[in-house]
């Protein structure tokens, strides 16, 4: 790739196809919305995230989750943290994910981890051991998010956890 980047000619119907090198290490996966934006002479394309238009329901939603669990709470959204809440979360906040955690991220099921040694959603944080319990977000039975419980007994909050998830949904789908 020279400094100016790879060229591309568009297509008759406005298409530009992004190579499979750069989508490869932006982790971009098929069928994942994207943002065009103008910015004067530039377009700039980002991966779309729901919740960045719904910012404060998403945040007061993980808050409250996080404060009736007593575990650590954070939703994940166009492979980053869109929303974190309790001890030691704040630190993953618009972070992009390790792989593992974007792959997690696109689960359609709810899923439970266990793990002594801690979770790493992100490079250099460390979240604690036990458990980790994940309820996919979905907009029109499209997966936008992941909402994740961490601590000892995050288990037990599962359909608190679910009911938190379809809101948001119902949140982001209005």
């Amino acid at each position: 790739m020279s400094e100016t980047g790879i060229v591309r000619r568009m297509d008759e119907l406005g298409r530009i196809v992004i190579p499979k090198e750069i989508r490869r290490s932006l982790r971009l996966a098929e069928g994942e919305e994207m943002e065009i934006l103008p910015d004067g002479e530039k377009l700039i394309v980002r991966k779309h995230s729901r919740f960045s238009e719904a910012k404060r329901a998403a945040e007061s939603t993980v808050a409250a989750l996080a404060d009736a669990t007593g575990c650590e709470a954070f939703l994940v959204a166009a492979d980053e943290v869109a929303a974190a809440h309790g001890k030691g979360v704040g630190r993953l906040r618009s972070r992009a994910l390790t792989e593992e955690f974007s792959a997690l991220a696109r689960s359609r099921k709810t899923q439970t981890f266990r793990r002594r040694d801690g979770f790493c959603p992100v490079d250099g944080v460390l979240l604690g051991g036990g458990c980790m319990v994940g309820a996919p977000v979905t907009v029109a039975g499209d997966v936008t998010g992941q909402l994740f419980l961490v601590g000892e007994g995050a288990e037990e909050h599962v359909r608190l956890l679910e009911f938190a998830a379809r809101v948001l949904g119902d949140v982001c789908a209005d």
